[in-house]
């Protein structure tokens, strides 16, 4: 279920970040060289997979795993959806730059939906400390106590 969650959140911001890129004026906006508004878009996307990342490393016990596997699973959307539309619709071929392209592409989407997950996970931790804080106060315990009772 986190691995669905994270996955959904990306689709919803990269795909409409994706698709206003690539039908901007009928030719994708990095084949505009007067202009470099396809970093916009680039930078949605990106922000996307920090924030599936985020969304996976906070509620999963697992955070890097569930964040790379939902990070594979929309890179294998988004790559399909391009194909498709490259050789079915607009009838071109992949260029060998877009295929570099792409993979740099999936690095990057891993590497910041791994850091998304860890950060994800630091931030459940300070929550789960603060909550422990609170409860042992309560208690009369001091914080030495906390230490031997939440586990990082």
């Amino acid at each position: 279920m986190d691995i669905a969650r994270s996955a959904i959140l990306v689709l919803m911001v990269s795909v409409p970040a994706m698709f206003i890129e690539e039908d901007w004026h009928g030719r994708p906006m990095i084949d505009h060289p007067e202009t470099h508004l396809w970093i916009v878009p680039a930078f949605l996307v990106a922000v996307s997979f920090m924030a599936g990342g985020l969304v996976a490393g906070y509620r999963s016990s697992a955070p890097a795993i569930h964040a790379s596997a939902a990070a594979s699973f929309v890179v294998a959307v988004l790559l399909l959806c391009d194909m498709y539309r490259r050789l079915w619709i607009a009838h071109e071929g992949v260029p060998m730059v877009v295929v570099q392209l792409w993979g740099l592409g999936v690095s990057a989407a891993l590497l910041l939906s791994v850091a998304g997950s860890l950060l994800g996970r630091r931030l459940t931790i300070r929550k789960l400390r603060g909550s422990a804080v609170q409860i042992i106060d309560a208690q009369g315990g001091g914080f030495g106590a906390v230490e031997d009772q939440v586990v990082a």
